[in-house]
């Protein structure tokens, strides 16, 4: 082990000296939640935001949001406030300074491994207390089991994200029965969202398909796309397929849509913005995507949703989907989508649109 990692290793043990503490609020506590992370990691834990808001209505909620995920926050009406995050200390350090003013009662930690800049910025804040979930992953040599920094912790027997994050409510003494993601979006993401499918026959069944994963191991290929849509069509032609993607990709979208296809398949009309999809995913009849956001956003809509897997047990285990009405098919490969069954996609497809879509299907 190299000196380098040594001394971070004896950084980071100082850091986990703490006390226990018993927890005491007002009925107006100051919460703040740090959410930093992606799209998908903010609305598996969007549950606490609203639970918390139940309990304490007087509180104030505040939340540190990423500039990929800030858009879901703004428009998420149980947060007081929003503040972004930045990756430099230059311009983070001014931010932490100016929470520590506020004098925070509790702070949430929402990290399912160590990070150790994390561990420094909620010491800068310094709330009273300080709760976070139980660590999956260690770091510099050090087990998650061997490191507690934090006054409270979640149980780490739960696999889920959901689960676990929902565990800090345990912590407060909050009791709940609502567990599903909240996805907020305006009137106007709507408004784009319903002059879109004013294009469709009422009757007609919309599936939006996405082959792009939060990274390029979790994309389906062309190949496979195509088969997939080929597929669905031939078992019914009541099915038109809109092909969800990012604006930069609509030209190589376009591509990929072969004259013989253009009268059932179309791309997406461009989301400039996440809640755009979120407004869009909320309308159509069924999402057929890999694992990313999308199958999260999916969930908080309650939409028939099949996902796509790699064949990683472990991270399916913390983010699998959460929902009455979705079905899952797995790729034969630990590392990418490269063997996925096309034909369990397509009966798996028609199962939940039989299922849960009240509109025929027309052979």
């Amino acid at each position: 082990m190299s000196i380098k990692i040594i001394l971070k290793s004896y950084f980071l043990r100082h850091l986990g000296k703490h006390k226990f503490k018993k927890i005491q609020l007002t009925n107006s506590p100051k919460f703040l939640i740090l959410m930093h992370q992606n799209i998908g990691d903010m609305i598996v834990c969007s549950p606490i935001l609203r639970e918390l808001k139940k309990a304490y209505p007087d509180c104030n909620l505040q939340v540190i949001a990423s500039k990929t995920n800030q858009e879901i926050a703004i428009t998420n009406p149980y947060i007081d406030f929003v503040h972004i995050y930045q990756n430099k200390w230059n311009k983070l350090l001014p931010l932490l300074f100016k929470l520590r003013r506020h004098n925070f009662d509790v702070a949430v930690e929402l990290e399912a491994k160590i990070v150790t800049r994390v561990i420094l910025m909620l010491r800068l804040v310094n709330p009273k207390y300080i709760l976070s979930v139980s660590k999956r992953e260690g770091r510099y040599g050090i087990e998650p089991k061997d490191f507690y920094s934090y006054d409270f912790y979640t149980d780490d027997k739960l696999n889920h994200q959901r689960d676990t994050c929902l565990d800090i409510l345990r912590l407060l003494n909050i009791k709940f029965t609502n567990t599903n993601y909240d996805v907020f979006y305006l009137e106007k993401h709507k408004e784009r969202a319903v002059a879109f499918l004013k294009n469709f026959d009422s009757k007609e069944i919309v599936i939006g398909l996405n082959i792009s994963g939060s990274s390029y191991e979790k994309r389906i290929s062309d190949n496979d796309m195509d088969k997939i849509i080929t597929g669905l069509y031939s078992i019914s032609q009541n099915i038109k397929i809109i092909l969800l993607h990012k604006p930069e990709s609509r030209q190589s979208i376009n591509k990929l849509i072969t004259q013989d296809k253009t009268s059932y398949v179309l791309p997406s009309y461009p989301t400039n913005s996440i809640l755009d999809v979120a407004a869009l995913v909320n309308l159509l009849d069924l999402i057929i995507t890999p694992d990313t956001s999308l199958v999260h956003i999916a969930c908080a809509f309650n939409k028939p949703l099949l996902a796509i897997y790699r064949d990683d047990k472990v991270a399916f285990e913390a983010w699998h989907p959460k929902s009455s009405n979705h079905h899952v098919v797995f790729s034969n490969d630990i590392n990418s989508l490269n063997s996925i069954d096309t034909g369990q996609v397509i009966s798996k497809s028609f199962d939940l649109i039989s299922e849960h879509v009240d509109k025929e299907l027309k052979a």
